[in-house]
Formats: C-alpha cells, sequence, structure tokens
C-alpha cells in the first residue's frame, strides 16, 4: 500500500492506492528471444520512434532483440515520443497534432496537423 496525493481543481485528496499484484511468479528472461506479441509491441514502438523507414527495420531488428534489449528500445521510444509531443505543444503546436518522429539516427521530429 502507498499513498498518492490527486488534485481535483483547487482540493488535494490523499489516496492509499492497494499493492500491485505481480502478473507473474517467476524472474523474467530477459536473454529469451521475443514473443510475437512482443515482436509487434517492438514494430509499434519503431513507427513511434521513427525507425520503421529503416530497410532492416522492425523485422529484421526485432529477431535478433532479446527480451531486456526489446524492453530498452520501447521504453526509449515511448520517452522520446512523449518528450517531442510535448516540446511540439509548448512550441505552439495544436495539442491534436501528430508528432512524426523521424529515425533515432536524427534527432529531428516534425508536427503534421
Amino acid at each position: 500500500m502507498y499513498n498518492k496525493v490527486l488534485r481535483q481543481g483547487n482540493v488535494c485528496i490523499s489516496v492509499t492506492l492497494p499493492d500491485v499484484t505481480p502478473l507473474r511468479s517467476t524472474e523474467a528472461k530477459e536473454d529469451a528471444g521475443l514473443s510475437e506479441f512482443q515482436s509487434e509491441v517492438v514494430q509499434l514502438a519503431a513507427v513511434l520512434n521513427g525507425d520503421h523507414f529503416l530497410s532492416s527495420f522492425p523485422d529484421e531488428m526485432s529477431k535478433k532483440m532479446s527480451v531486456k534489449e526489446a524492453h530498452e528500445y520501447v521504453r526509449g521510444a515511448v520517452s522520446r515520443f512523449i518528450r517531442a509531443s510535448k516540446e511540439a505543444i509548448k512550441l505552439g503546436a495544436d495539442e491534436s497534432a501528430i508528432v512524426d518522429m523521424r529515425s533515432s539516427l536524427t534527432t529531428r521530429s516534425s508536427v503534421h496537423n
């Protein structure tokens, strides 16, 4: 159990949240190859990251990734996408604009309204 403070308007509410029940009963097999579902999550991350334009990605790349590598790649892709989206809004883009990420080989992104 842990406490979380939620804000509703000008009012702060303290809420006690229950402990999360683990989804697995064993340790993660971080060196294992990816399941079909995990490969699809990597493909989604590749689109967020802009890497789907690369000829070798995501088909070949995800086949060579371990679970640990895929986890790091997906976390990084989502983090970069969220950061770029917030930056686009900060620079005046509409909140409903689609942020089009470029491959991680470059650092540029663009916004389409």
